[in-house]
């Protein structure tokens, strides 16, 4: 199961709004059971992904719960605040958005109102980054990408697993970065700059029929899931078109 809340801040920021949710994040751990909290928080794939972003004139904080054990524990907090208080002052919640998602079907569903199409657009909204062979890595290599929603997927869908790796081996033959336009940025978390990237990219599929529409379904599930690492503390935000 998915519960995605989108939470309309009401801040004047005219700087980056992103590095924001690291105090959020921060913020809703500590209005719930300490236990709990820290058991979610040492995961090593968090069944959250959250994010801070300006959408227009808005700035939105996009709250994706990925799992039972997370809606239990987040659910609850994000439905009774109206603001949160954060070391910068008091942030106050506008409208808020609640969307469920209770099975895979509906996921399959939209994956399929897009049976027409073989390119896939991912608007990278909050500074994203991988970490491989012990480095952060800079540019979304298509196995990164891959790597990152599958792993997710089977937080929220483990009753249908997606990591067979002879599957995701002929998937990464045919899916190719085909254009990109994106720039290199900072995410500043604590003391710490993480090195990253903001922007867009297109991936082409050229796959059999059953591989490309669990592709499609993954791509569908971008927008919960987050790509590459610490989505959980604002990084990796996606919108698809």
């Amino acid at each position: 199961m998915i519960v995605q809340h989108k939470i309309t801040l009401a801040v004047n920021e005219k700087k980056p709004v992103s590095p924001m949710a690291y105090p959020l994040y921060a913020w809703l751990l500590s209005h719930g059971p300490k236990e709990e909290g820290d058991a979610l928080h040492e995961q090593g794939i968090r069944p959250i992904s959250q994010y801070v972003y300006r959408e227009g004139e808005r700035v939105q904080w996009v709250v994706n719960l990925l799992n039972e054990e997370a809606a239990t524990f987040f659910e609850p907090i994000l439905e009774r605040a109206d603001a949160a208080l954060l070391h910068q002052g008091v942030i106050p919640f506008g409208e808020h958005q609640v969307e469920k998602i209770d099975s895979v079907q509906t996921l399959m569903n939209r994956a399929g109102e897009r049976n027409d199409e073989n390119r896939f657009a991912l608007e990278l909204v909050t500074p994203t980054a991988f970490k491989q062979n012990g480095r952060y890595a800079v540019f979304p290599q298509e196995s990164l990408v891959l790597q990152s929603l599958i792993a997710r997927w089977g937080l929220c869908f483990p009753e249908f697993p997606l990591d067979d790796p002879d599957a995701v081996q002929a998937m990464l033959a045919g899916l190719h970065i085909v254009d990109y336009r994106l720039h290199t940025v900072r995410y500043s978390m604590k003391q710490t700059k993480i090195p990253s990237f903001l922007g867009r990219i297109i991936l082409e599929a050229h796959l059999p029929a059953p591989l490309l529409e669990m592709f499609r379904t993954l791509y569908v599930f971008a927008p919960y899931a987050g790509i590459g690492i610490k989505s959980a503390l604002g990084m990796g935000g996606v919108k698809i078109e």
